[in-house]
């Protein structure tokens, strides 16, 4: 492999979750920042299969919930079960768009 030189004020090892939103926060700040990543690829199961109402949140106070929320998703409204005969439903959500719009 060929040795490459690159110049940065800050390096962050590893692009998981921690390592991509640090990137993120100091960069918006304007910040010059290399984040070295050994995979090439994001399709590992930590990588954004579920998103909780946390990270939503979050989203929210950084401005970029909207736009996230424009990608292709499904959201959740409800959880319930069966067992047997009898249907139940634990959880719905359908009714407050706030938490709905929460649960994806």
């Amino acid at each position: 492999m060929a040795q490459q030189t690159l110049e940065t004020t800050c390096c962050i090892v590893g692009g998981g979750p921690a390592g991509i939103m640090l990137a993120y926060l100091l960069a918006r700040k304007g910040v010059n920042v290399t984040v070295l990543e050994k995979h090439r690829d994001f399709f590992r199961d930590f990588r954004g299969d579920t998103v909780h109402p946390s990270t939503l949140e979050l989203m929210y106070e950084l401005g970029l919930l909207q736009d996230f929320l424009r990608l292709p998703h499904q959201e959740l409204t409800g959880i319930g079960g069966v067992f047997g005969d009898f249907v139940f439903t634990a959880a719905d959500s359908s009714m407050c768009p706030r938490i709905a719009s929460l649960w994806l």
